[in-house]
């Protein structure tokens, strides 16, 4: 009986420090925190006091060529926030993604490779296809897609050891496959944004060392 209650506060001690590592909190992870509620309270609004302007809320918010034109930073950062299908999966991606990069490299430096992956990427898809493709200057183009991917990039390549090539060939394939077998604009944006993340976080000023292998 001893032995089983002390196998069991071990692993609960164990799912303890997992958590620790891998969910968001408002003192240790401001920014994650942040963005989660931000992505919870925009989308309640969204589809609660708002169901009737869903549409009006997408073309305003939607990052191309003609928002850019007009109201470029209100475009770029509200898109991100807007999410009018499936938020749940994105939801705790980006819980964990910004959550655990934010504890390995800081607030700052988080949002910065968040920021890579969503400005960067989305400016070079929305005008190349401006410009190579459709000509298309009011196309829909919102969510939190390209951050929450160059955070998750950035993020497997701070882990060690086998973990770390399982998460890089898992964001690796969830960016190459869809490409491969539809190439567009969101797709390349996609790779785009998982590139842009290791790079920009490599570019930073270095802070801490790599991710600790999650255990269970």
């Amino acid at each position: 009986m001893t032995s089983c209650m002390t196998l069991a506060v071990h692993r609960g001690g164990r799912f303890r420090s997992l958590a620790t590592q891998v969910l968001p909190s408002p003192r240790g992870t401001p920014l994650a925190t942040a963005m989660v509620v931000l992505l919870l309270a925009a989308t309640l609004a969204f589809r609660l006091l708002f169901p009737d302007d869903l549409d009006d809320i997408v073309a305003w918010t939607s990052t191309n060529v003609r928002n850019l034109a007009s109201h470029p930073v209100a475009s770029m950062l509200a898109s991100a926030f807007v999410v009018p299908t499936g938020l749940l999966p994105e939801l705790i991606m980006v819980a964990i993604g910004f959550a655990a990069l934010e504890r390995s490299i800081g607030t700052l430096r988080t949002a910065a490779v968040a920021l890579s992956g969503h400005v960067i990427a989305t400016l070079l898809t929305e005008y190349g296809a401006y410009l190579l493709a459709d000509g298309a200057t009011d196309r829909s183009d919102v969510g939190i897609s390209y951050a929450m991917l160059a955070v998750l990039a950035a993020v497997a390549f701070r882990l060690r050891g086998r973990i770390r090539l399982l998460a890089v060939t898992a964001v690796g394939a969830a960016v190459l496959i869809p490409f491969a077998l539809a190439p567009g604009m969101s797709t390349t944006g996609h790779l785009l944004a998982a590139a842009l993340g290791p790079v920009t976080m490599r570019l930073l000023p270095r802070r801490a060392a790599p991710l600790p292998t999650p255990t269970l």
